[in-house]
């Protein structure tokens, strides 16, 4: 890792850091309200204070939306909003590589926070059972990414304890990573409040919170994937690991994406009223991401180092994947919603899941041949 890069990292850790610290305690106070009316309200008087009072607690908002189903389901809220907002502090400690130094401690810190975040993900899994797609909060578009966030970050925590167990560090490190990028979804979304209630004066939570939650479909497992890129790797391959180019795959995802582009276009328009800023957020968010992996993966073929280019040209193809996995979920989710909310929940979720699946592939292809007498690796810098 160049000095660089290094230094970029530390800044970008110490960002989502202070961001964790501030979040936490916020998300384990944010439900007390509905158990004490005169309690602190960190986060409402926050948003109140920076957007606008009429936006955090007026028509569309939270407050006014889920004006009876919080209450009705408050146990459960503050148990996944007390285990969410623990959780996400322990995990910003470890991704210190100061913090890691002391091995004992990164395993006990660690055990704790996959404990609580597990835990934190069953209570999300019985509130959205518990209030259906049509009480979720911008309704089944939201309720779908919901699902994928808690599904998401379950997995890839169960799947990172595993990789730490059978002592495969360079696959645990992004395992993690991915885990963390899906729990920071949440203090992100409020960032995003912040930062569309400020530009767009007279919107309302409803349309900020979608809009956010389409820039995090791309950014969630993207930022993942730019995190696994500053943690090592093997020094050499798995023998089962072969050199892949990636051509083929390169051009089956542009003869797919180019005409999956123009009927999305077609599908789109009866039905996007209302959607445009929120769509224009998907839309660029995509744009970004692919704009980055192709720059850097010219980049790294210019320098001749084909390990990093095999990952970046693996999300190049993940993205070109996109337009035809929107396709597919938008006809998937339109059997038991309405078209339109098809359309939410295929902005929602469809640009995560290629890119997801890139970043399993690229994590599963960073796997070390391990034999009774390999050493216990120690955990190296990954961020800080």
């Amino acid at each position: 890792m160049s000095s660089l890069t290094r230094q970029g990292s530390w800044v970008a850790w110490a960002a989502i850091a202070l961001l964790c610290l501030l979040y936490g305690p916020m998300a384990m106070e944010y439900t007390w309200r509905l158990f004490h009316p005169g309690s602190p309200g960190l986060w409402d008087h926050t948003y109140a204070a920076i957007v606008d009072q009429s936006e955090a607690y007026g028509s569309g908002s939270i407050h006014d939306v889920q004006a009876d189903i919080y209450p009705a389901h408050r146990v459960i809220l503050l148990f996944h909003t007390t285990a969410g907002g623990v959780a996400i502090m322990l995990f910003a400690a470890q991704f210190s590589a100061r913090f890691r130094r002391n091995l004992r401690r990164h395993r006990v810190v660690g055990r704790t926070a996959a404990t609580i975040a597990l835990v934190g993900m069953v209570g999300s899994f019985a509130y959205l059972i518990s209030v259906g797609p049509a009480d979720t909060f911008d309704g089944p578009g939201f309720y779908l990414q919901l699902w994928a966030l808690g599904l998401g970050t379950f997995l890839s925590v169960s799947l990172g304890v595993v990789a730490a167990v059978k002592r495969q560090i360079t696959m645990h490190q992004p395992l993690m990573a991915l885990a963390f990028s899906l729990l920071l979804t949440a203090p992100l979304l409020r960032i995003g409040y912040l930062v569309l209630g400020r530009a767009w004066p007279e919107t309302t939570q409803l349309e900020t919170n979608l809009a956010g939650a389409a820039i995090l479909a791309t950014w969630a497992p993207f930022g993942a994937f730019l995190a696994a890129r500053t943690m090592p790797v093997p020094p050499r391959r798995h023998p089962d690991v072969r050199a892949w180019s990636g051509h083929r795959a390169t051009v089956v995802a542009v003869a797919l994406a180019v005409p999956s582009a123009v009927l999305l276009a077609r599908l789109a328009a009866p039905v996007i009223n209302g959607l445009e800023r929120v769509a224009a957020c998907c839309l660029i968010a995509w744009v970004l991401a692919l704009t980055i992996s192709m720059a850097r993966l010219l980049q790294a073929k210019r320098a001749e180092q084909q390990p990093v280019a095999e990952e970046w040209h693996s999300m190049v193809v993940a993205c070109l994947a996109v337009a035809p996995t929107f396709i597919v979920t938008w006809w998937m989710f339109d059997v038991p919603f309405t078209q339109a909310e098809a359309f939410v929940g295929s902005m929602l979720i469809a640009p995560a899941v290629p890119i997801v699946v890139a970043l399993i592939r690229i994590i599963w292809r960073r796997r070390r041949l391990m034999s009774p007498s390999t050493p216990r690796p120690v955990p190296a810098a990954v961020i800080a």
